[in-house]
């Protein structure tokens, strides 16, 4: 069981220790009781001995290498959650509580060994990028653990991440987005024209308000995204950032703001009038339409990928797409759509609009499209 804690005490074992960080120090002491009155009474005196002789007085006390791995645990939560997105600190608890807390909890973080965490990853039943998401807290209590001194090593340091593959990139043509267009759910066809010309990621989406929305300068700014009903930040630096609207993007929102009642501050939300969830989406609207449209089944973000590689072949500049994207680096753009790059203009948006864009609506109009 996890240690039983009483301000400045702790139970393990059925036997009360005090436990305290002075000058720098965690200090745990055996007290030698069961009882937890006796506990308090012992744990006042050692506290006034060391106030009054220094640590010194207990050198016993200094090893804080049987402190146990669930313990320091809950310290490094309370930290870590005050420097990452709270949509992050979800993942991280949910790795913790499901995975990690489960097997070492109750362990001696000076005793857990890297065979043992070897093991544990092996055992695993899930993907190697779920794998490598669960190491990522983990690591951090190590570390914590080193730096603090409660350890002389850390076993984490030669644990690496396991190899992933890249995720296939199943893009549609600007022929099958007509199509796609079409088929899907009238409610929702102003999302997936935002989705296939901005290429902005689903949470994005998801958060976008119309303050955001701005049709005078022609661009949409991304300032928020919503990632398991959390809002926050955006992903990167590089994700905060303004998304040109092309024509097809900006008069179907033109049109979805005249008919927007004005009770919400989202531009996209669901029969229920609330904001959007990946998962829902995926099955009840984007599947569907792609199975009555014909095309083949693939994930909900391929309508990124969609975006990228029809600018990219239409002859759009590849830091454009960047730019667009979100991305921190040109490195993805080159390695996952190289094969879709060629000589590019430099009027943004203009090569897709007249090569690819005008030609496959043979005149129609862009708003049909939502209407």
């Amino acid at each position: 069981m996890m240690a039983r804690k009483d301000h400045n005490l702790m139970k393990r074992n059925d036997v009360w220790y005090l436990s305290i960080k002075m000058k720098g120090l965690r200090i745990i002491r055996s007290l030698s009781t069961e009882s937890v009155l006796e506990a308090r009474e012992r744990r006042d005196e050692l506290i006034q001995k060391i106030q009054a002789q220094g640590v010194t007085s207990c050198p016993e006390t200094i090893d804080q290498s049987n402190r146990l791995f669930g313990e320091i645990a809950i310290e490094w939560s309370k930290i870590i959650e005050t420097e990452v997105k709270a949509s992050t600190m979800q993942d991280y608890r949910d790795s913790m509580n499901s995975y990690v807390l489960p097997r070492f909890g109750n362990r001696a973080i000076g005793q857990i060994s890297y065979v043992e965490i070897k093991k544990f990853v092996s055992e695993l039943t899930c993907s190697a990028k779920r794998k490598n998401n669960i190491l990522v807290p983990m690591r951090s209590v190590f570390k914590m653990a080193f730096i603090e001194g409660i350890m002389d090593r850390n076993p984490m340091d030669r644990i690496r991440n396991l190899k992933t593959d890249k995720p296939d990139i199943f893009p549609l043509s600007m022929e099958q987005v007509t199509l796609f267009l079409d088929k899907v759910n009238a409610r929702y066809r102003v999302f997936f024209v935002v989705a296939f010309f901005t290429g902005m990621r689903f949470g994005e989406m998801a958060a976008l308000k119309w303050k955001n929305v701005d049709f005078k300068l022609g661009v949409i700014k991304v300032r928020e995204t919503r990632v398991k009903d959390i809002e926050g930040r955006p992903k990167t630096k590089k994700s905060v950032r303004d998304v040109n609207m092309m024509p097809p993007v900006s008069e179907v929102l033109i049109d979805a703001k005249s008919k927007a009642t004005g009770k919400s501050d989202y531009v996209f939300l669901n029969q229920y009038g609330k904001p959007l969830k990946p998962m829902p989406v995926n099955f009840h609207i984007w599947k569907p339409a792609l199975k009555e449209a014909g095309l083949e089944p693939r994930s909900l973000y391929q309508t990124r990928h969609t975006f990228a590689t029809l600018m990219l072949d239409a002859g759009e500049h590849p830091g454009w797409v960047q730019k667009m994207m979100g991305h921190e680096t040109m490195q993805m753009i080159y390695e996952r759509y190289y094969s879709y790059i060629k000589n590019y203009e430099r009027d943004e948006g203009a090569a897709f609009m007249t090569n690819v864009y005008g030609p496959s609506k043979k005149g129609s109009h862009p708003a049909e499209i939502a209407a």
